[in-house]
């Protein structure tokens, strides 16, 4: 026993070399609400459950199947969409990712110093939501393996097709394990393990796009380019082809993901995004500790170095989450195609996969919206002096994080509306499309019952999770 712990201690150790990880629940601190936190499970659940009787009575017909849209104003769209500008963005971006390897394969390695882990996880990784359903998929122009690409002058098509059966498997495969590195291996946040991280999916991505041609390579296997194509479709801006240009609109915000064209792993993709932000919540509750500890004690029994076995235990727990979260939304999504009599109950996964998008959206911000107010006010200080080298390039050096500068009680309130609002969004978007398949509108709400319990059971999930994180009085 007291090896293990011995062992799971350097573990903690060396997981709080990561900025990100530590502050992603550690600071919220114990909120002090009128009812008992538990009582905003049931909260949730009721609200979902109204929400479903609401929807079954009012919404008798199917209101996605034509989204409205309309051009922006041309002036606008030669400013936004001109040379000049997607030039000097695509510079600005391939610059910070420049400045970002430099600064992890040649900066400081003492804790805290170097500007990488936390620009990397906190302010792109995290600060990319907000600003692509604000704004939509301005990646898709920005990206910097593009602009590699573009600078080795690498085809836009190749003769080499994608089979297809492979659609978004190597995205899929390369989003776990991103997630496998940003959850489970406790010291990725050396700088030079980031260094290493960066050029090996530069290479990659690369060697993708030479072979199977950029466009082709980025729809289908670059992780964050189908990422931020995914969230964007919750974006008002859209791109359309319009007497054969491309033109850019406005649409209203959300109903873009019903538009999601089916492809093969977009299941696999979709629920990974869902599944990987369970997994995170679930790791820091007390339920995870004490199961972590005692398979970490079985492996070091057996002779498993423990650094290893806490790695292995973790790995196991997003599998087996990735597993349940996939699985549970197939069988909710195929026994509602079987009840409400759909043309194709075999393609049930992909008719309601877009319904995950805006939960996967509220999981992010329930569970990284401290992460992004508290670390995200590091970059200030860490911007004057990327390298840590000593240097003060902006005066800011000495910056301090304001942890009072959002309440507990705030936190919680945000967390609670982004994970309920997420699941209603998510309820509403599945009855449009049942109410669309379905031969009659009965059978449309008798189908929803498998999604009801599934969005309940993960609201109530996310929430008790996100209570779980709550630092302790």
């Amino acid at each position: 026993m007291t090896r293990a712990l011995r062992a799971l201690g350097a573990l903690a150790i060396a997981g709080a070399a990561w900025p990100a990880a530590a502050v992603a629940h550690g600071v919220q601190g114990r909120a002090e609400t009128p009812i008992p936190i538990s009582a905003f499970f049931w909260v949730g659940a009721v609200v979902l459950v109204i929400s479903f009787i609401g929807l079954g009575i009012g919404w008798s017909q199917s209101k996605f199947t034509t989204i409205p849209w309309r051009p922006v104003a041309p002036g606008f769209e030669r400013v936004v969409s001109s040379r000049v500008v997607v030039c000097a963005g695509r510079a600005l971006v391939l610059g910070a990712f420049a400045l970002l390897f430099a600064a992890a394969a040649f900066g400081s390695t003492r804790l805290n110093s170097n500007i990488a882990p936390v620009a990397i996880f906190v302010c792109w990784w995290v600060g990319l939501v907000p600003f692509k359903v604000l704004f939509g998929n301005v990646w898709d122009q920005i990206n910097p393996w593009l602009t590699m690409a573009r600078l080795l002058r690498l085809h836009d098509e190749t003769k080499r097709e994608l089979p297809g059966w492979v659609g978004w498997w190597p995205a899929a495969l390369l989003l776990i394990g991103w997630a496998w590195i940003e959850l489970v291996y406790p010291t990725t946040a050396r700088p030079r393990l980031i260094a290493g991280w960066m050029a090996a999916y530069t290479l990659l991505t690369l060697a993708g796009m030479w072979r199977y041609g950029v466009r082709r390579w980025l729809d289908n296997g670059e992780m964050f380019s189908v990422y931020t194509s995914v969230l964007a479709t919750m974006s008002p801006w859209e791109h359309r082809e319009i007497d054969g240009r491309r033109r850019l609109g406005l649409r209203p915000p959300i109903v873009g993901v019903t538009s999601l064209d089916e492809r093969p792993a977009q299941v696999a993709f979709i629920g990974a995004l869902v599944a990987t932000v369970s997994f995170d919540g679930l790791s820091g509750s007390d339920f995870w500790a004490r199961r972590d500890v005692t398979a970490a004690e079985r492996l070091i029994d057996l002779g498993i170095e423990g650094f290893t076995a806490g790695i292995i235990v973790a790995t196991i727990g997003l599998l087996v989450t990735l597993t349940v979260v996939i699985g549970a939304y197939q069988a909710a999504a195929w026994l509602s195609a079987h009840i409400g009599r759909f043309p194709d109950v075999g393609a049930a996964g992909s008719a309601f996969i877009h319904t995950l998008v805006p939960i996967a959206l509220a999981y992010f911000v329930a569970h990284y919206f401290t992460l992004f107010v508290f670390s995200g006010q590091d970059i200030v200080r860490l911007i004057s002096d990327p390298f840590g080298s000593g240097a003060d390039i902006f005066g800011t050096a000495e910056f301090r994080i304001d942890f009072q500068a959002v309440s507990p009680n705030a936190i919680w309130a945000v967390q609670v509306g982004a994970i309920v609002i997420g699941h209603v969004i998510g309820l509403a978007l599945a009855h449009d499309r049942a109410v669309e398949l379905s031969p009659t509108h009965r059978l449309a709400v008798a189908s929803q019952g498998p999604m009801l319990v599934l969005m309940v059971a993960l609201t109530v999930l996310g929430l008790w999770s996100l209570s779980e994180g709550m630092a302790r009085i």
